[in-house]
């Protein structure tokens, strides 16, 4: 039931993601290089780098969501309020989950220096996470009805 219901998110969420950073690396390439002349190329790259990274994070963030809403209700029959807080909070929580892992490994491997602004960056991230996974169920929920 929950696949039949959101079977949508589970195809747009890792796009939205890649999408979201690609437009990011591109407001930081051409307003943050702080040249006069546009480098196709490189922004180019830039998209594509930020976008991979943009759609490992919306899959990080779809799992946490799908997870949450199947811990809060199984069975989809309480209210849309809790299954988009819960979406919310479990996109949010595995958003952040993966930059605590990745601060784990900086660190293991000597670089501890990063595991403060990787969490930080995670957590950042796990909010825009949270908010979009919260229209995408609102949007899935009012179109089931």
């Amino acid at each position: 039931m929950i696949v039949r219901r959101y079977w949508r998110i589970a195809v747009f969420a890792p796009i939205v993601g890649f999408l979201i950073a690609a437009c990011v690396a591109v407001v930081m390439t051409d307003a943050g290089s702080g040249e006069t002349e546009f480098r196709f190329w490189f922004v180019v790259r830039s998209m594509a780098n930020y976008g991979v990274i943009g759609l490992v994070i919306g899959a990080v963030a779809l799992l946490g969501g799908l997870v949450a809403v199947a811990i809060a209700d199984r069975k989809l029959t309480k209210s849309r309020r809790l299954r988009t807080t819960a979406a919310a909070l479990g996109a949010m929580g595995g958003v952040v989950l993966l930059s605590l892992t990745i601060a784990a490994v900086l660190t293991m491997l000597d670089d501890g220096l990063y595991a403060g602004i990787t969490i930080a960056f995670g957590v950042a991230f796990g909010a825009a996470a949270s908010v979009v996974a919260a229209v995408m169920v609102l949007y899935a929920d009012r179109h089931t009805r």
